[in-house]
Formats: structure tokens, sequence, C-alpha cells
């Protein structure tokens, strides 16, 4: 570590409490309080992804890399992209003229191939049915309606009958979520009305719900017009559709952004209700402002060399610390919503939004689900003040056997670079180990100090300033 970059400072412990303060004047700090005798829930774990530790046509298994990342939850969507053409309809049954009946209309192959691999990892799985996004630069082929919904909704009747009953050489899976289509309310998923994808919606989870009574139908995968989701939960209440989860999306320039439309959601489901249906967050990630690039996001024409020069900045910004950041503080957000399952977009190596390099190395992002792996080590939740709505956010657990604790510390964008960090409550009255790693432009999550401390008083060393966008990991532990 660069001693240039370091202070010394005192810690004191005084009542039960410990002052880590830098060197900079208090007055112009930010304060962060954690008190560890008072627990305040459970911490959720929110970092499932989209796609499966298979990538790259097969080139390369990332499974131990999830593994290590603790993903216990994968969405199915947008697969051909990484891995084959697997999972969707168009691939699963490939000729929509065939006979719905006849196992030999079925290519289920790599899927089956595709979901082991998931599922020998211990996840838990949403499966979309319907269509992933073309190849960008191609027309969408597979955004009109279906010709037949009662025919559709067979095949897809017959696919949870594949891998929940054992249909045509199947398994028993007991895969629960099943999501009815991806972004009806975006023309480059959906060229229908509204109303026909509700009509869509209810014929295809009424015949989910007569395979197993006990499956999760839900949708509509909202791209993130309200508006749609509204009429849409009219249309379920009206015709007593199953509803057990409302899935939607969001790509945003503010980490707050996310909670909020979480909130929006569920007063929704509230109002038509279903507010016992899980809200289902399953696509989200950071979308970098940048207003020439905004044309990029609205579909509109640009030149080759400003499309180059937006990819080239997204990459940069959604696998930097800004990405790290801003995935941090969305995580810690979400821990105060009605979300129930949260799924990044993505957690492969695709070549936007993802967590690792198209060779497999992780991006700056990884290292905040790596972080955030370690909260969930310490599960009960304690009371922290010092967040704000602007991107900083803070948020910290105890370990069930009280012999660990973690913070996670997330400055996506403030002005402050400096912070009071005091604690209390700790449950041991013995030495213990302070660790503090972090994530910024010199840092991928490396110890960036570490000390011993007794329960009396010790030095530590802590950064003289914490730049923005930056992500702080900071592990106590019982020992010598």
């Amino acid at each position: 570590m660069d001693t240039s970059r370091r202070v010394r400072v005192a810690l004191v412990m005084l009542a039960g409490a410990v002052l880590l303060l830098p060197s900079s004047s208090r007055a112009q700090a930010r304060t962060i309080e954690v008190d560890f005798s008072k627990i305040v829930g459970t911490i959720k774990p929110l970092n499932g992804v989209n796609g499966g530790p298979i990538v790259t046509r097969g080139a390369w298994d990332l499974s131990s890399s999830f593994s290590e990342l603790g993903i216990k939850h994968i969405r199915l969507h947008d697969v051909p992209w990484m891995y084959e053409n697997a999972v969707d309809i168009n691939y699963v049954f490939p000729r929509f003229e065939a006979d719905v009946n006849n196992p030999e209309s079925y290519d289920f192959f790599l899927t089956d191939y595709y979901l082991k691999s998931i599922l020998s990892l211990g996840a838990e799985v949403t499966f979309r049915l319907g269509y992933s996004a073309e190849w960008p630069g191609h027309p969408p082929l597979h955004n009109v309606p279906p010709k037949d919904f009662g025919k559709w909704a067979a095949i897809c009747a017959h696919i949870v009958q594949h891998y929940n009953g054992g249909w045509a050489d199947g398994f028993h899976y007991n895969i629960r979520y099943w999501e009815i289509w991806n972004e009806p309310d975006g023309r480059d998923f959906w060229t229908g009305t509204p109303e026909e994808y509700y009509k869509l919606y209810d014929v295809t989870a009424k015949a989910i719900r007569r395979v197993d009574p006990n499956l999760k139908v839900g949708g509509p995968t909202l791209a993130g017009h309200l508006d749609f989701l509204e009429g849409f939960l009219k249309y379920c209440a009206d015709h007593r559709d199953p509803l057990d989860f409302a899935s939607w999306h969001i790509y945003s320039h503010q980490p707050y952004d996310v909670f909020s439309m979480a909130a929006k959601v569920q007063d929704l489901l509230n109002t038509y209700g279903y507010s016992k249906a899980e809200s289902v967050l399953d696509e989200w990630n950071y979308y970098p402002a940048e207003s020439h690039c905004e044309q990029e996001w609205r579909g509109e024409r640009m030149t080759q060399d400003d499309a180059r020069h937006c990819e080239d900045f997204f990459a940069k910004q959604q696998g930097g610390p800004a990405g790290a950041a801003f995935d941090a503080s969305v995580l810690i957000y979400l821990q105060d919503s009605t979300v129930a399952i949260a799924d990044f977009y993505q957690g492969t190596n695709l070549f936007w939004g993802a967590l690792y390099d198209e060779y497999g190395v992780p991006l700056q992002p990884f290292f905040t689900f790596k972080a955030f792996r370690f909260l969930l080590d310490t599960p009960d939740r304690v009371s922290v003040a010092g967040s704000d709505h602007s991107g900083f956010a803070v948020i910290a657990g105890l370990s069930k056997d009280k012999s660990a604790a973690t913070i996670i510390i997330s400055n996506f964008g403030t002005l402050d670079h400096r912070y009071n960090l005091s604690f209390r409550g700790l449950p041991w009255n013995k030495a213990f180990v302070y660790e503090k790693s972090m994530i910024d432009s010199y840092h991928h999550l490396e110890l960036t100090d570490s000390e011993h401390l007794s329960s009396k008083t010790g030095t530590l060393t802590t950064p003289e300033d914490v730049e923005a966008p930056s992500v702080c990991l900071v592990r106590l532990r019982v020992g010598p």
C-alpha cells in the first residue's frame, strides 16, 4: 500500500463505541454510525443474475466463479447471445405448425445441457418463456404476437412438463418461476396491442397452472412503462388471472431510481389486489449518462464513429468503478424495498453490462458482487446511519454466531471523499481483526488495511481520501 496515501489514526473505545477518525476535519467529513447491538432484519440475497455460467458458445465455464459469488438465482434470457440456440420458444419448438403434443416436435437437447450447468450450482431459475433480443443491428424477428395463443400456451405447458414432470425424457427439476414473454411494452419485443399481451398472459398462465397449481407464474417483464403495468394488473384482476410475481426492468443513471421504481411497482400491486405477489426485478444495470449517447438508447440513427464511441464509453463506465459503486448502492437500497428477487443484467462476459470481459476476466462490478457475498455471510442486518439518496449507501451485518461483522460503504458520486466511521455494540470483549478492502480506480477489492486490535485501544491505517466512485468493504472478526 502507498504510504503517501495513508494516515495513522487512533482507535478509541469509549462506552462500547469505536470511532475511526481521519486526519481531515470531522466537520467536513461524512458521519457513518453502525450499532451492532440493534438487529433490524435479515440481509436479502438479491445478487441474482441473467445468464448461466456456460458462455462464448461453451468455450468458457464460469461455474467456479459463480460459486465464489454465491449466485443463487439465475434468469434465462438472451441465452443465445452467450451460449447457443436454446431456451427460446423458436429453438425448443422450431416449427410452429408441428404437432404440439408430439415429443418429436421439440428440441430440448441444448436447453437440457444449459439448465444442468445452472442447477448443478444449486441456483434457482426463472425460466422466461418467449424470445431473446436479436443481435445488435439485426431487426427483431419474434416481436409479433403468436398466431395461435392457445397453441403457444400449450407449447409452454409442455416445456414445463418436460422440466418438472419428466415428459419427453425430461426431468423433475421443480423449477418454480415461469415468466411469460419479455418487455411487451417495447416495440423490440411486442408489436401487438397491450390488450393482446394481456390475453396471451391470461391463456398461458392458466395453462401452466393446469400443469401444476403450485407453480409461480408471472409477468409482464416490464421495460419501464407503468401505464402498461397498470393495464396489465387491471386485466388480471378482472379475469382472475394467477399472478405470483410481477417482473420489471430498469436501467438508470442514478442508483436510488431503482428503489423509487420498486416503490411505484408495489403501489400498483397493492392497488389492484396483488399485494401478496412478489416484486421481481429481473433486469437492472447502470446506464451511464452522456447526452450524445442517448440516441443509442432511443434507437435513433448514429454514425459508425458515434456508435463506436458510445460502446467504448458504456463499457468503461459499466465495467469500471462507477459501475461497481452503482451496483453496490442499488444492492443496499433494495434491502429496504419489497423486491423479493433481483437479477443483474448480465452475469456473463457479454459485451454490454457484464461481470466479466470477453476472456472471462472479472470487471469491477464482479468485485462488488464478491463484497456482497461476504455481506451475506453476516446476514443479521444491524442499524446503520449515514446513507443518503444521492448514491452514498451503507449497510452492515453480523454473523449468526456473532464472531464476525461486515460493513459495505458505497460512494457512487457524492462530493464527500472522507468519512468518520463509528461502530458500537460489538458482541465480543476480546481481540479482533479489522480489515478494509477497496474497489476504485486503483483497487479490485484488494486489502488496503489490516490491524489487530484489542478491546482497549489500538491503531489502524486508513486512506486519507476515499475517492468517488468507490466501494469500501470493512470486515471485523474475532481473533488474536
